[in-house]
């Protein structure tokens, strides 16, 4: 793979290109990086609102009716629900695991076969979190496995 990286000072916003004649996992997966560093969400926390980066996200979860956003060392909540969500990084680097929770494949540390046919995932800041069986399937095939 060959980079050709630009400088042009007339340029107002940065522009990527990505040009190839067989779409390979190593593609897939450069193009959902890339799309990652362009996209936010607002977030809240104790009454400040943040725009956040997706690159940052580590999962989504929805708990009785209220959305929240995890990173590395915060939680957040959004106004956004979790469909709405989904439909945002649906092209990305982010997987549904259960009904109530969309994880970041690029945040994981490890993954382990747990009880009656469903994962456990381990974030790289040590949380734990399952991957329902109903879910398995779309996990593997995003995660490569």
């Amino acid at each position: 793979m060959r980079l050709k990286i630009l400088r042009d000072n007339k340029i107002s916003e940065p522009c990527v290109t990505i040009e190839y004649n067989e779409e390979t996992k190593e593609i897939t997966e450069l193009i959902e990086m890339v799309r990652l560093f362009g996209n936010t969400i607002q977030a809240d926390i104790n009454g400040s609102s943040f725009v956040l980066q997706l690159k940052d996200i580590y999962y989504f979860e929805s708990v009785d009716d209220n959305s929240y956003i995890y990173t590395k060392n915060q939680v957040y909540s959004t106004q956004s629900k979790l469909y709405k969500i989904e439909e945002k990084v649906q092209n990305m680097s982010f997987v549904r695991v259960s009904k109530s929770c969309i994880l970041n494949i690029t945040k994981l540390k490890s993954v382990k076969p747990y009880l009656n046919g469903r994962f456990e995932a381990t974030m790289l800041n040590d949380e734990r979190l399952i991957i329902n069986r109903h879910y398995v399937a779309d996990f593997k095939r995003k995660f490569g496995i």
